[in-house]
């Protein structure tokens, strides 16, 4: 009998080095064909009209350059502008204000020292009346002090006045902000009428009683505090019978 040849397959050898490479540049030339070739950089400054992003874009190029060569100038903000201002001034306090030397008065008679930028006389939010105290501001911190030194226990309508330079870290803040401080700006009519309303209105005979018992109470604690400290007082609070 013939012998015959066996017809199996041969057992596959193991992959090449070379076979493994030509895999990874395959993958890599894939990730090439996905990612895009040529990445275009976006503008600055994107016009919102496509027709007119190449002048917008020649504009913000030009206005860069007149920057750097400075003749452009950035506007700063109002506020920073304002704080730069009031940097540079001076304020003086002044006390025991006598009657009838107000605002436009003040600014009449300190005129005398320098240019004064603004005049402030505290006033009460009822009444609208002078608390006697208030501010003046110079243009100049240099004249301000000198004006504070001068100013200081000057005899004027038979008062004596005091005058103290306010360096700009204590000052107050928001002093001259909004309207004037004259007596008319106060709105003492509406606050004025508010408090005549309340203090003037008809109460019922429980809230009179709860507001009497009330300032008793007030009263009685201020004597104690009295006697605590050796002073005898001998006032009876009056009460509605």
């Amino acid at each position: 009998m013939k012998k015959t040849k066996s017809t199996t397959s041969p057992i596959p050898k193991k992959a090449t080095k070379t076979g493994a490479k030509n895999k990874q540049s395959r993958a890599t030339s894939d990730a090439d064909i996905a990612q895009p070739q040529d990445e275009q950089k976006l503008p600055e400054t994107i016009a919102l009209d496509l027709n007119a992003q190449k002048k917008v874009s020649k504009q913000t190029v030009s206005i860069k350059k007149q920057l750097k060569a400075g003749t452009i100038t950035i506007k700063e903000s109002r506020k920073i502008l304002q704080q730069k201002a009031e940097e540079q001034r001076g304020l003086v306090y002044i006390g025991h204000i006598p009657h009838g030397f107000y605002e436009e008065e003040m600014k009449k008679y300190f005129k005398q020292f320098g240019k004064v930028t603004n005049v402030k006389v505290c006033r009460s939010r009822i009444t609208g009346n002078s608390k006697g105290f208030g501010y003046i501001e110079f243009k100049d911190a240099e004249v301000a002090q000198i004006a504070a030194d001068t100013m200081n226990n000057y005899l004027m309508f038979k008062k004596r006045i005091v005058t103290e330079y306010v360096p700009y870290e204590k000052r107050p803040k928001g002093l001259f902000h909004g309207k004037s401080s004259t007596k008319e700006y106060t709105s003492v009519r509406t606050r004025r009428g508010k408090q005549k309303f309340s203090r003037n209105k008809q109460l019922d005979e429980e809230t009179a009683l709860k507001k009497t018992k009330a300032s008793v109470k007030k009263f009685e604690s201020k004597v104690k505090k009295l006697a605590s400290l050796g002073i005898k007082c001998t006032v009876v609070p009056v009460t509605a019978s």
